[in-house]
């Protein structure tokens, strides 16, 4: 969740250089990026200060250990660096290293970097499991690299279109595609990651999860097409408001490990342009609670009260300064959604841990021309 907040590429191979030496233990971590031509094309540590590594000089260019693991598409993992036919030493003012594990960062089935980590915590050597545990976060990873990708290639043909006569049309498509499709691509690549981590143990649960996560895509599909000619989104049209929302409660609940309850039989007589709106606005908001909040409970209870209808959703996770937050594309999309339709939006921290969000907007009597 921590890496999928993060939507700028070489922020984000930072921040999997530093988790990746959180959670395996290790004192010096790495992300190699593998160029056109097989090479070592960029490299992010962590774990040396600015100061050591001004002393010790250009990067690494792949050659030595580095190179040889970029030969290959499978871990390493030595107990001593020096010991290995490869081994060229390390420069002047270099950081003592020994034990190492290097495992493939795997993009569309394309290897597109190396994860490095040295010196087990204590003086030990990598195990097995430390293997295990470098390849998932690899895996997340990738999906994250792919995510960040998508957003930026977005990002580069929304600049280009802001010329264009249809600019306002460009950004209705790209505020659907951002709460919508990207979402729901982010949360099918989570579920298909867990399921290939329970292939040995569950094959046919692992498979009903394969044949699921293939479903939703064609739903994305549908969806794609819908936005482009501003309909409904596909689930919406299918199943109805409420429906909608409960199944985004329960990819909730599978994906951020969050018990929710939903109470939104206050949401009916809402005109196509309300409902289309409003599933966008609670899908971001659910997004943002699995990336962000770390919540145990979710819930979500929806009133009338005379010309309005007010969804609440909270949680009780860790929160955030209100006033602090960096709103992004999609913060600024839901208030955009439901400023359209006449309505607002209100943010507080709970007495006791965790957010409130309550969304309100007028009943379809109440809307006029909107």
């Amino acid at each position: 969740m921590v890496l999928a907040s993060e939507l700028d590429l070489e922020a984000l191979l930072q921040r999997i250089a530093d988790l990746s030496r959180e959670v395996v233990g290790a004192s010096y971590s790495a992300v190699g990026v593998v160029g056109p031509e097989g090479e070592l094309a960029r490299f992010v540590y962590s774990g040396i200060d600015d100061e050591t590594a001004k002393l010790i000089g250009d990067l690494p260019r792949g050659r030595g250990v580095l190179g040889a693991l970029l030969e290959q598409d499978r871990p390493l993992r030595l107990a001593e660096i020096s010991e290995h036919p490869r081994s060229y030493g390390f420069p002047e003012h270099h950081p003592p290293m020994h034990s190492f594990l290097g495992v493939p960062i795997i993009v569309r089935s394309n290897v597109f970097g190396r994860l490095y980590l040295t010196e087990k915590a204590g003086g030990r050597e990598f195990t097995k499991d430390d293997e295990r545990i470098a390849m998932t976060l690899a895996g997340q990873a990738g999906v994250a690299i792919e995510n960040a990708r998508l957003y930026d290639e977005v990002q580069t043909l929304t600049e280009a279109l802001k010329d264009l006569a249809v600019l306002e049309e460009r950004e209705r498509i790209a505020k659907e595609l951002h709460d919508g499709v990207i979402q729901s691509i982010y949360s099918v690549g989570l579920s298909l990651q867990g399921s290939t981590s329970m292939m040995g143990r569950d094959p046919e649960l692992s498979a009903k999860r394969i044949e699921q996560a293939i479903s939703e895509l064609d739903n994305v599909v549908r969806d794609v097409r819908s936005y482009i000619f501003e309909l409904r989104p596909h689930v919406v049209e299918e199943k109805g408001l409420r429906e909608a929302i409960a199944e985004l409660a329960r990819d909730l609940e599978v994906n951020a490990l969050a018990d929710t309850f939903v109470d939104v039989a206050a949401l009916t007589g809402l005109s196509d342009r309300q409902e289309r709106n409003l599933i966008q606005v609670v899908r971001e908001a659910l997004s943002n609670i699995a990336r962000h909040a770390r919540a145990s409970q979710v819930s979500l209870h929806a009133t009338r009260d005379g010309g309005h209808l007010t969804l609440t959703i909270e949680d009780d996770g860790i929160g955030f300064d209100i006033d602090e937050v960096i709103r992004g594309q999609g913060l600024g999309n839901m208030h955009r959604r439901v400023a359209d339709l006449g309505g607002t939006i209100t943010m507080e921290r709970r007495s006791t841990k965790g957010m409130r969000m309550a969304i309100t907007i007028p009943r379809e009597g109440e809307l006029g021309s909107a």
